[in-house]
């Protein structure tokens, strides 16, 4: 039998699925993959994304310096694009993402230790 073959549907949902697991640095991974080899209007999404787990990744390693940065242009990259976005709820994310940012930057959040880290919601 050969290999299973994925739709990138299959990839988003995956990347998604290790994200709200708190895997950000696999869910990067995975979803790199994918933003190497699209040409189309996902591409920019798809790298705002991986920005943002990378931050959460930073975040985890007690990096807020990275974190902050990332977070910012994760958020930037994605948010020309619709409230609801490839099955994302764009707009629930973004402002997770933004709370997190303002946490940070006002010094109620100093590190991942009891922090809850946001989820991707949607219609995967």
């Amino acid at each position: 039998m050969g290999a299973a073959v994925w739709t990138p549907e299959d990839v988003v949902r995956e990347g998604i699925h290790l994200f709200n697991d708190e895997f950000f640095f696999e869910a990067h991974e995975v979803l790199e993959d994918l933003w190497r080899s699209e040409r189309g209007e996902p591409r920019l999404f798809l790298q705002g994304l991986i920005q943002i787990a990378a931050a959460f990744v930073h975040l985890q390693n007690g990096n807020l310096a990275s974190t902050l940065s990332l977070l910012g242009r994760g958020a930037d990259k994605m948010r020309p694009y619709p409230s609801s976005y490839i099955g994302i709820d764009v707009a629930g994310l973004l402002s997770e993402a933004d709370g997190v940012k303002a946490g940070i930057e006002a010094g109620t959040i100093r590190g991942p230790d009891g922090f809850r880290f946001p989820r991707i919601r949607g219609e995967l």
